[in-house]
């Protein structure tokens, strides 16, 4: 299975560039009974809440809605006995904020929280770095089910050096997508990592490409059984000897054994009365688990909006 799925990695950046394409030249059209002086402070762009957030790699695949909300994460996530960490787990507890500020405009806050590092060579716990910034509803046509947003976010290097945080200052701009066919549901994400000090952290390139499906629609509390693929490529190393990257934990400025990581999930979300989200995904290496962090995952989120 991971043979046959790792293949279709070759071709997602050509999805995500024809997702990317499809619906440009619909201009945005108000849904009925639409106040056309509402600007958005704290409602948001209505209109896409049959729509799903993506869960799986919750640091960088940012969604293209613009809504107000606080997003509750816990990951487990695990390394391959022999791997430069031999072995061991992380955990992370975090809490994610979005704002509002106008239809199109929001502030992300996106990385947070605190981690449980126990490896077997590192074992501590602290704070993790901080990450925010801003995204924009570049077009959204309501009727087509799409919706384009770019964005940028930073990061600040404050993170305890103990659970591998706290290595580098880091800008990520990225585009995220979004096209509905009824009730199914695509989203992708394009993130490009930019530290401040090429010598203390890498350049890391990200897509992911998620899937749902709602078998409910239409009910009180809607569920999708939904599938995710991820990737990162590290671009250009920092000067560190270290033979792993971090993927979307960290950024450690390393010299990894592999320059592509690519991962998949599986999962299911529950919506209740569209306000409230609740979701939990298993992610498994498709590469080899021995070259970095990854071998496996579980993410936890609980979602409420305003």
């Amino acid at each position: 299975m991971a043979t046959s799925l790792l293949s279709l990695t070759a071709s997602v950046p050509a999805l995500v560039a024809a997702l990317l394409v499809a619906g440009l030249p619909a201009q945005d059209k108000p849904m009925a009974g639409e106040a056309k002086n509402d600007n958005g402070f704290l409602t948001g762009l209505r209109g896409f809440e049959n729509f799903h957030e993506p869960l799986g790699q919750p640091l960088y695949f940012e969604s293209p809605f613009n809504d107000t909300s606080l997003r509750f994460l816990y990951l487990r996530h695990n390394f391959s006995n022999d791997s430069t960490l031999q072995g061991g787990h992380v955990t992370v507890y975090a809490m994610q904020a979005r704002v509002a500020l106008t239809d199109r405009l929001a502030f992300i806050a996106t990385k947070d929280g605190y981690s449980e590092l126990e490896s077997g060579i590192i074992q501590d716990e602290g704070w993790n770095d901080l990450a925010a910034g801003f995204k924009y509803v570049l077009h959204a046509d309501k009727e087509k089910q799409y919706v384009v947003t770019p964005g940028i976010r930073y990061q600040m290097e404050q993170g305890h050096r103990g659970i591998l945080q706290g290595g580098v200052d880091e800008v990520s701009p990225f585009v995220s997508l979004a096209k509905g066919y009824d009730d199914l549901h695509l989203l992708a994400n394009l993130t490009l990592r930019l530290p401040l000090d090429g010598d203390e952290g890498n350049t890391v390139g990200h897509w992911d490409l998620h899937v749902d499906y709602d078998v409910n629609p239409g009910a009180q509390a809607v569920v999708a059984p939904l599938f995710e693929i991820h990737g990162v490529h590290y671009l250009d190393d920092g000067t560190s000897t270290l033979n792993v990257g971090g993927l979307d934990y960290t950024n450690l400025g390393s010299q990894p054994k592999d320059d592509f990581v690519c991962w998949a999930g599986i999962g299911v979300r529950a919506e209740i009365d569209k306000k409230y989200e609740v979701g939990i995904c298993y992610e498994f290496a498709l590469t080899d688990p021995d070259n970095d962090i990854m071998d496996s995952r579980i993410t936890f989120d609980l979602i409420a909006r305003w």
